[in-house]
């Protein structure tokens, strides 16, 4: 295995929001990156230099790789030419993602060269590895298999991934030498463990945050119970106080990775009558009890929501605790008039208003995701209610 022969790097699902910071990152720093995604839409936006999704300092990122070269395509047959395959996109328990991972890793392992480093990068399972160390072109081909889990918040990419610390699975030395060697020409730290305690600890960093999260959703619900005001408690309980400095706040426990990955953990190491069984519910409890108060606290039901994502300052929808939210209050019979800037009508099923529209609708405000913009509206003489505290 020849270290100095590992710089052609091609990135499946790389066009997402996890593969195409890697992207960027990796040719900015003198790697040759082949993007490859099925999205044609997006690649075609892409190579113009037009986003299809927020991340600070994507763009000038962007702008530079495709200056510098960077390719992008749909032909997973360009696997061929380079020597680093890196795997963005994961699976999880579900049966439906199992087999489309499955597949998907049949025909990279089909067209992969000889010799190459294929790195994963998503949420996998042990079954997963299994599959793939059982296919007779990983034997043949005799490839060298890493596990590296990404660990990056969503809108902090080219942050984080200079700063924070590369989890290395291999279950050899000299596949883990050439790894590393990849990262540090990236200037990132490599912690090295084997495959089975890297997938651990990617999926019990995602269900602790999860329970983190849900924990204090479930205080909320406590106090709601008892008739008691949960946002003045927190506010008693951690003035001055240090060992509460990073308690969480109330809110949605959503997003594209922590359930999947609580779901994933819980399946994959036959989790039972544990706590984290029952987040879910907690969460779902909460939302409940969101819909209550706004049938105590509005004088009418309708209300504005602001705020779609599933995080504040993200135009990501995916598993978004608002949407559900939206959902609940339809139910409890609200007329909602849903305004998020960030968000494309095109991913949402129903309609987004402008606020200077909704807001001749109705007083009533329920700010679901406090993006930063939404200070700069008028909120004067409205009744809002907010939802993470």
């Amino acid at each position: 295995m020849s270290k100095q022969k590992y710089n052609k790097v091609s990135v499946i699902g790389g066009a997402g929001h996890i593969g195409l910071p890697l992207s960027c990152f990796m040719q900015n720093n003198g790697f040759e990156v082949v993007v490859i995604d099925n999205n044609l839409k997006s690649l075609n936006l892409l190579k113009q230099n037009i986003l299809t999704f927020y991340e600070k300092d994507l763009e000038i990122n962007l702008k530079q790789a495709l200056g510098d070269g960077l390719v992008l395509t749909n032909d997973l047959e360009k696997i061929s030419e380079t020597e680093i395959v890196i795997v963005t996109i994961g699976t999880s328990s579900n049966k439906e993602h199992l087999e489309l991972f499955k597949n998907l890793m049949n025909d990279v392992l089909e067209k992969i060269s000889k010799e190459s480093l294929l790195i994963l990068r998503s949420t996998i399972t042990l079954e997963d590895i299994e599959l793939i160390q059982s296919n007779n072109n990983f034997i043949n081909k005799n490839i060298k298999l890493a596990y590296c889990p990404e660990r990056i918040a969503e809108g902090e990419a080219f942050n984080e991934l200079k700063k924070l610390p590369q989890i290395v699975g291999t279950e050899i030395e000299e596949v883990y030498e050439v790894t590393k060697d990849i990262f540090k020409n990236l200037k990132i730290k490599t912690i090295s463990t084997t495959i089975n305690d890297a997938i651990f600890t990617k999926l019990f960093t995602n269900s602790y945050r999860h329970a983190n999260f849900s924990l204090a959703n479930e205080f909320y619900n406590i106090a709601v119970e008892n008739n008691i005001d949960f946002e003045r408690i927190r506010e008693l309980a951690t003035i001055d106080y240090p060992r509460l400095k990073n308690f969480p706040f109330t809110g949605y426990v959503g997003g594209p990775c922590l359930p999947k990955d609580l779901e994933t953990f819980i399946k994959s190491y036959n989790v039972e009558d544990s706590l984290l069984n029952h987040l879910e519910e907690v969460n779902d409890k909460f939302l409940n009890n969101i819909v209550q108060r706004c049938n105590k606290i509005f004088d009418e039901k309708k209300l504005i929501l602001l705020g779609l994502s599933f995080k504040v300052d993200s135009d990501d929808i995916r598993g978004s605790g608002s949407i559900e939210l939206y959902r609940k209050l339809k139910k409890e019979g609200f007329e909602i008039f849903p305004v998020d800037p960030l968000v494309n009508q095109e991913e949402i099923d129903f309609e987004l208003f402008e606020f200077s529209q909704a807001s001749k609708k109705t007083n009533n405000i329920l700010i679901a995701v406090d993006h930063k913009n939404f200070k700069e509206f008028d909120l004067k003489d409205k009744k809002v209610f907010y939802v993470e505290i």
